[in-house]
């Protein structure tokens, strides 16, 4: 009965966060939608911030570990060698969208607390949710730096951010954006083909010259 109402807990706050915002939902808001008492709230989060940190948590863990899963099946099956760059793409998108897909595209609640996170609330949340990623973006940012050697660590750490990014807004908003072009719905999986095939070229792009450099016709 106690992980019923935890569980029913978390699945209001997600709902509320996600369609009203983490500063617009209250703990009241969420005892209704959840049907329980404010007491049990306490009991099992302390507080809302603290039930904003579960509910991510919850589907942040468990992605991250298969993320991580799938690079060390790569690195062990490499051995020396460094792990091509489309597959090291897959290993990072491919957890996510097989949740994106158990969701339903049309209501990717999670995402979009996700972007409400990164502009609603304060620096102290948010680097609380940045911390859960701290693992895989060090072990996926070094795997890319072994297999693009020709990219100093701080461009790797960019292209990273670049992948994270094209990742979150074609599932936040891809749907809707194309919504009205029949001719350009696709399902997850050729979404997520064709983001691997975009993010891999991008990754493997050459080093940018430095703004600045002279060349043949001046100074670009």
């Amino acid at each position: 009965m106690a992980a019923d109402t935890k569980e029913r807990i978390l699945d209001a706050a997600e709902r509320l966060f996600a369609e009203h915002g983490f500063l617009a939902t209250s703990l009241r808001d969420i005892t209704q939608e959840a049907g329980v008492n404010l007491a049990a709230v306490n009991y099992h989060f302390g507080s809302k911030e603290a039930l904003l940190i579960a509910v991510l948590e919850r589907t942040t863990t468990p992605l991250n570990r298969a993320r991580l899963d799938r690079l060390d099946e790569l690195e062990a099956a490499a051995g020396d060698a460094p792990v091509p760059t489309d597959q090291l793409v897959r290993a990072f998108l491919a957890p996510l969208f097989e949740r994106w897909c158990d969701w339903g595209l049309s209501d990717p609640k999670f995402l979009k607390l996700v972007g409400r996170i990164h502009t609603e609330v304060d620096r102290e949340l948010r680097a609380k949710f940045i911390e859960q990623f701290d693992t895989v973006f060090r072990r996926f940012s070094a795997a890319f730096q072994r297999t693009l050697p020709w990219l100093d660590a701080a461009q790797v750490h960019w292209r990273v951010l670049f992948l994270i990014g094209s990742m979150a807004y074609t599932m936040t908003w891809g749907e809707s954006i194309i919504a009205t072009d029949a001719g350009a719905q696709r399902d997850p999986e050729e979404i997520l083909e064709a983001l691997i095939q975009f993010a891999a070229a991008g990754l493997a792009a050459p080093a940018p010259q430095p703004v600045g450099v002279r060349t043949g016709g001046g100074i670009r």
